[in-house]
């Protein structure tokens, strides 16, 4: 999809994603990836990407 931040920045809301993300995390702490699914550390990439965003969109991440 050419318009997959559109889209996502519309209907979604990544600040909540991230949030959520980190509390998988977080409840999964001394358990193996396996046992965390659906949990993953893609948010903190999402975090460290959202630095390079105009600053207008910034907020929205974090």
């Amino acid at each position: 999809m050419k318009n997959i931040f559109e889209v996502l920045m519309t209907k979604g809301n990544p600040k909540l994603a991230i949030r959520y993300a980190k509390r998988i995390m977080k409840d999964g702490e001394r358990k193996t990836p396996t046992e965390i699914a659906p949990g993953t550390k893609v948010y903190e990439l999402v975090e460290e990407l959202a630095k390079y965003l105009p600053e207008k969109l910034k907020g929205t991440f974090s």
